[in-house]
């Protein structure tokens, strides 16, 4: 039995459903998205550097996007709105959710691969989110209607409000636990301050 590709479908499973997007893609769908989010996590060790991680989630989105199609919605039987193809947006919640759950939490594919990794990790972008970071140039109200361009430009603020709010201390994915956490009002333990990357490392 294949231990370690079973403990990868199960990441897998568990960031699908931490992510709360299967319910929003046609059902058909699942079977697909986890074949190449498995894909895409079995490339992880072999990157060299931020460029490579960096071509490889545009991948992975692009193919998303072209690939996978919304639910029809309904409301008392009523179509209020049609399936149509997912968006940029949508296909880098999911990866970049199993990447938080697989690289930072599990620390796989290895401890080595995995701190490189990391530093690369986008936040992964939720409507809560997505209100805190809007800026006068952002026009998206949901994740649905993020393309790549606005993706990037979220990015971009995301780091933003890491050198402003947080002095550089920590890393885009440790900005999604944190932000998550308070948008969300739930209770942390961190009531003064965050943990600094070193910290977070010799944890």
């Amino acid at each position: 039995m294949d231990i370690e590709g079973v403990k990868k479908e199960n990441i897998i499973d568990m960031a699908l459903g931490f992510s709360a997007m299967t319910r929003v893609f046609e059902k058909k769908s699942t079977e697909k998205i986890v074949s190449k989010l498995a894909l895409t996590l079995s490339q992880i060790a072999a990157l060299k550097d931020n460029t490579e991680f960096q071509n490889l989630h545009d991948d992975f989105c692009r193919w998303f996007v072209n690939n996978i199609r919304t639910a029809e919605r309904k409301k008392d039987r009523v179509v209020i709105k049609e399936s149509t193809y997912a968006s940029y947006g949508q296909g880098a919640k999911v990866l970049d959710v199993a990447l938080l759950v697989y690289v930072y939490y599990c620390h796989l594919p290895d401890s080595i691969a995995a701190d490189r990794t990391s530093r690369w990790l986008h936040a992964a972008i939720d409507t809560k989110m997505l209100k805190y970071l809007k800026g006068s140039d952002i026009q998206a109200t949901t994740i649905e209607d993020i393309d790549s361009e606005t993706y990037i430009k979220l990015q971009e603020l995301v780091r933003e409000d890491i050198k402003g709010k947080f002095s550089n201390h920590i890393i885009p994915v440790q900005w999604d636990d944190i932000m998550w956490r308070q948008l969300n009002k739930k209770v942390s333990v961190y009531r003064t301050a965050p943990p600094t990357l070193v910290e977070l490392n010799h944890h």
